[in-house]
């Protein structure tokens, strides 16, 4: 299986509006600040972290139900 990588964000132009559990937001929030501690500019964000993950999810799939 491949790794899981977090790109910077990308021109998404959809909206969705979706809900998070609270731990679960908590971990992401948690780890954009990672990804962009040290860095003049904001580099990362939720939304790049969640569409990464699911193109992720999406490229990982098998045909299986």
């Amino acid at each position: 299986m491949n790794n899981f990588v977090f790109e910077k964000s990308k021109n998404s132009n959809v909206i969705k509006s979706i809900r998070f559990p609270e731990d679960m937001n908590d971990r992401i929030n948690e780890i954009v600040d990672k990804a962009n501690k040290g860095k003049k500019n904001k580099e990362y964000s939720f939304n790049g972290f969640v569409v990464s993950a699911c193109q992720f999810a999406l490229d990982n799939m098998t045909d299986d139900k």
